[in-house]
């Protein structure tokens, strides 16, 4: 099959002279006429034209827009712990489905472990594009059947975990193509058209999920559409989604490689084997102790937790000898865990804004994508003009921003926190980007795998955070007029900033502004 999709394509590429036949990959004679930019390295270059590595970036562009298009229903948390709160869940049941997308997110470090070829890339992206479109559609028939709410909390659980296996994993295969398919110079560019446009779809996918599920915004009232039929609309909207991004995946460009990585030795992942199995029965068992069963079953599923933790570090232990990546590892981690608390965010909408917290998503998720839109150009313009630890700090501080937001105003002006929060949440961008900023070529791979897992960790915050509320609430303690539920959830929204505030304070003091490829082999 052939990587152009039509005449025009080949047109082009004829009148290229940097171009070499065969997947878009040029000759090395041939690559060492293409003129280098300012402050290109040999690590960093890339091999395509430019045309080609335009290509690359309007579809990187493409398929992240289309990820953002579905962000209602694939940024597991807000509309999943909505649901669940309509299902009759508790806080911290309602906090599962995103507890258990960030324990899934080991998920990719095993899928490039058993597809490591560079060759399988779009096939391999394509494929996860498929199965998330398949578990949404699953989701929608789930509510459309005459079965208990239990089982349908329970597949609401499942469609978060499903999405924490496949979703990050197409997105570190999205992140190896444009790795690959373009120069780091140009790589500006890219994170600012993607991050920067793609939210206003997301924008638009939140306007559809506020008609569908009824609220107000910016004045605007919506009935919405009668339940369950409201959910499984929207659920059922991210099906035709997934599978054009799916499509636009077929057409990246990966540049050959001249020897295909192979497949490691079973022993070389049995930390990975035996991590993933752990992480999720101490999510089980934790959630089990959490329904009012033994605290013996609870210090078991930590200790399987932290058993996972260990088998985890293993794993990776030649990328955590790298002091720099160690340190992005450590500060990545701890600003990671304000990505599970927009589930009590939402809930909390109950108490600062006097109605069910399903009313409030739609609002929610718009603000949350529209700061994105503004926060993404100027982030990637900052970028260009600094260095990658700025793009962490950045975010970071607007991230612990949102929560003391979030701790401190009630009424219409709290769902600015969502917006704030939104735009921290582009340091799932930043941070990855400084790790490929830190990687060598043939690492990279392994190490976006590894930047995914790095939400593993974070997510027992989640279920702390539910933990928190619950255990206020149930002690009926009160404070400053705040009754036991808002001021827990406020509580949990300060530990979140404390932890964020942490991974802050670590970055500025330690990681270095511009991490050298060559400083990957430095030793701690």
């Amino acid at each position: 099959m052939r990587d152009r999709s039509d005449s025009e394509s080949d047109s082009a590429d004829s009148v290229n002279p940097y171009q070499a036949p065969g997947n878009g990959a040029a000759s090395p004679e041939r690559a060492a006429q293409r003129p280098e930019l300012p402050g290109e390295g040999l690590a960093t270059a890339c091999p395509l034209s430019w045309p080609e590595q335009q290509r690359n970036i309007i579809l990187f562009a493409c398929c992240t827009g289309l990820q953002y298009l579905a962000a209602p229903v694939l940024y597991v948390g807000i509309t999943q712990a909505s649901l669940c709160d309509r299902l009759g869940a508790d806080a911290r049941m309602s906090n599962l489905p995103g507890t258990l997308y960030f324990a899934m997110t080991a998920m990719p470090a095993l899928i490039a472990w058993l597809s490591p070829g560079a060759s399988v890339l779009k096939r391999n992206l394509c494929l996860c594009y498929a199965i998330t479109a398949a578990m949404l559609g699953v989701m929608a028939g789930t509510l459309l059947l005459p079965v208990s709410d239990s089982f349908r909390i329970a597949m609401v659980v499942i469609q978060g975990g499903v999405s924490g296996a496949v979703m990050p994993a197409a997105i570190a295969f999205l992140w190896e193509a444009i790795g690959r398919g373009s120069d780091e110079a140009r790589r500006g560019l890219a994170l600012s058209l993607a991050f920067g446009v793609g939210p206003l779809l997301a924008v638009l996918g939140s306007l559809g999920q506020t008609a569908l599920l009824g609220g107000n915004i910016f004045g605007l009232h919506f009935d919405g559409l009668p339940y369950p039929t409201n959910f499984v609309v929207l659920f059922g909207a991210g099906v035709p989604v997934m599978l054009m991004a799916a499509g636009c995946s077929l057409f990246l460009m990966v540049p050959a490689e001249t020897e295909e990585q192979q497949r490691d030795p079973v022993s070389s992942v049995i930390g990975l084997l035996a991590g993933l199995p752990l992480m999720c029965l101490s999510i089980a068992l934790i959630a089990v102790a959490g329904s009012g069963n033994t605290l013996t079953t609870s210090l078991i599923g930590y200790g399987a937790a932290a058993l996972a933790a260990v088998a985890f570090v293993y794993h990776f232990r030649s990328l955590l000898t790298q002091r720099v990546l160690l340190l992005a590892t450590l500060v990545t981690i701890l600003v990671y865990s304000g990505n599970v608390i927009p589930s009590n965010m939402n809930l909390y909408s109950a108490d600062a804004l006097g109605d069910l917290p399903e009313k409030y998503s739609g609002v929610q998720n718009m603000l949350r994508f529209g700061f994105k839109v503004v926060a993404g150009l100027l982030l990637g313009l900052l970028l260009t003009k600094t260095n990658p630890r700025a793009g962490i700090l950045a975010t970071s501080t607007i991230f612990l921003t949102a929560q003391v937001w979030a701790i401190f105003v009630t009424g219409p002006w709290y769902l600015v926190a969502f917006g704030i929060h939104g735009a921290g949440e582009l340091v799932g961008v930043y941070a990855p980007n400084y790790i490929v900023s830190a990687s060598r070529r043939q690492e990279l791979r392994r190490n976006m795998a590894f930047v995914t897992m790095l939400m593993v960790p974070a997510a027992p915050a989640g279920y702390l955070y539910g933990w928190i509320v619950d255990s206020v609430r149930e002690s009926g303690t009160t404070m400053l007029g705040l009754t036991g539920a808002a001021l827990g959830y406020r509580l949990s929204f300060c530990v979140c900033g404390l932890l964020i505030l942490s991974g802050i304070l670590l970055a500025v003091t330690m990681l270095p502004g511009r991490p050298a490829v060559h400083d990957t082999s430095d030793k701690s």
